[in-house]
Parts: structure tokens; sequence; C-alpha cells
């Protein structure tokens, strides 16, 4: 049993993310659930939850945030369900000076954004209830649930490519995924006083054309948004696929006259789309 080894990538292919790879697990490990602790917040890892393991484990992390430690670790189990424990936990800083925003289901389809000036001028968490007033009391008595997340938070996100404005509203709900997206602040946004990542809901993406009539280009997006639970991290779409592998090594001899391990295929991402 070790901890992850953790790979950075920086690149736009498709955004900024972390590889999280399991060299090897206890024995009896038949399935593992892999966490990340970040800005306070410990998650399931998408992809990553009851994943089972044949010795070894590696998934690729979309969502961690940005230009803070992030800590990952895995719960291992048995056949029976039963947990052995868990692994020791690594810790990386993916640094990012953009922000970045795409649907949790379509990693493929981030984009790079930049928000306008006033974006999130105004942040709202409301905590529900009413204030009653009995007979003969003389100030009211309080009745309240829990304080609930960011309600109403108003984004203008510009874009100035027609390929980056359909790929943010694409986000929301094409291809028959929710309209529910994560996003990560990069550096030279400042700061924006809601979790990280926020994964947050606009039912309603209005485009509003700020120099797209003059060919240059540049969209307002306006989020006017609710902050979310993401879909359950059990469901993810693989960038990397069997056919992927198959359409690069043609043979089971090319493959095999690779020398490859199968945990060395399962970390070929640099072929994900070759089919």
């Amino acid at each position: 049993m070790s901890a992850p080894t953790l790979t950075v990538y920086s690149d736009a292919a498709p955004c900024p993310r972390v590889e999280v790879f399991f060299p090897s697990f206890v024995a009896g490990t038949e399935s593992v659930t892999v966490y990340r602790l970040a800005s306070g917040q410990e998650r399931e890892v998408r992809g990553a939850v009851g994943a089972p393991t044949g010795g070894t484990l590696t998934r690729i992390d979309f969502e961690v945030p940005f230009n803070t430690p992030a800590t990952y670790r895995a719960e291992q189990f048995n056949g029976a369900g039963a947990s052995l424990g868990f692994t020791p936990s690594a810790s990386v800083t993916v640094v990012s000076d953009d922000t970045w925003m795409h649907n949790p289901l379509n990693p493929e389809g981030a984009a790079r954004v930049v928000f306008g000036r006033d974006s999130a001028a105004k942040i709202v968490r409301p905590t529900p209830g009413v204030i009653s007033r009995p007979l003969g009391r003389r100030v009211g008595v309080v009745m309240s649930e829990p304080r609930q997340g960011v309600v109403g938070l108003q984004i203008d996100v510009r874009t100035t490519s027609d390929a980056d404005a359909d790929a943010v509203q694409a986000m929301f709900g094409d291809q028959g995924m929710p309209p529910v997206v994560c996003i990560r602040l990069g550096r030279t946004y400042g700061v924006m006083r809601v979790p990280q990542p926020l994964f947050l809901s606009a039912m309603n993406v209005a485009e509003i054309d700020i120099s797209l009539q003059w060919g240059m280009g540049e969209i307002s997006h306006q989020l006017d948004g609710d902050e979310v639970d993401p879909p359950i991290p059990g469901l993810f779409v693989p960038l990397l696929t069997r056919a992927d592998l198959n359409a690069f090594f043609a043979t089971r001899a090319a493959l095999n006259a690779g020398g490859l391990t199968r945990a060395d295929l399962n970390r070929r991402y640099d072929l994900a789309g070759t089919a």
C-alpha cells in the first residue's frame, strides 16, 4: 500500500487537471473510493467511487480547485464491501492564472473564460424561516431551517470566439446533460467568496452581444444561478477507452511488443480520442 502519485497537467487538453495514480493497495482490496480534501471540503473524486481495482487505480480529477493544496487518499474495500482502511495521503497544488468552466459530465467541453467586473458583486446565502409573534410576547420567535448555499448568483461570462461561445452554451443542458457547471477560479480574477470549486446551475443563460456585430466576437453570457450539488460522483465519462487502445495498437502483437502493463495502458491518456 502506498500514497497516490499525483501528476499535474496544466495544458488545455481539455483543461488543467490532476492524474491520481495508486500503484498499490493492501492485500484483498477489490474496490476503492478516492477522496479529495481542498478548501475545507472533502469530496469523492468523480469516477472513483466504489471503483474496481486490479491492484492499481488511475483517475483524472478535472474538478480540483486551483491555487490551493489538494490532498488525496483512498478508502479500500474487500470483496464483501468491508473497509480495509485508508491509504496514505499525498498533496498537490494546481497553479492556474486562468479561470475554467466545464460541465462535470463533459470535461472535454471545458472553456477558458473571463468574468466581467460586476460578477458576483452580491452574494446571498438565505436562511429559510419565519418570525412568529405569539399573543402576549413583546418580541418574535424565530422558526428557521439550516442556512442554504449561494442563490441568485449573477456572473457575467465573456467569450471572444464562436467556438468558446458555443462551448459555454453547450454546458447548460445540451446532449441530455444537467445544466450544472464546475467553475474554478484562476489567480487573475482575484477573490470570489464562494466555494471552490463552485458548482452552479442556471436554467436560462442569455447571450448579450458586446462586439460580435462588429466582427470582434465578444459575447456576454449572463448566468443567474444557484449553488447546487454536482452530479453524483459515480457518474463520469472516461476520456480513454478500450476502443482508443484498439485503434492505436492495431494488433495484440503490437500491444505486447510495447511491453506495457495493464496499469501502463490505463495511464496512456495521450491516446484518448484515437478511436
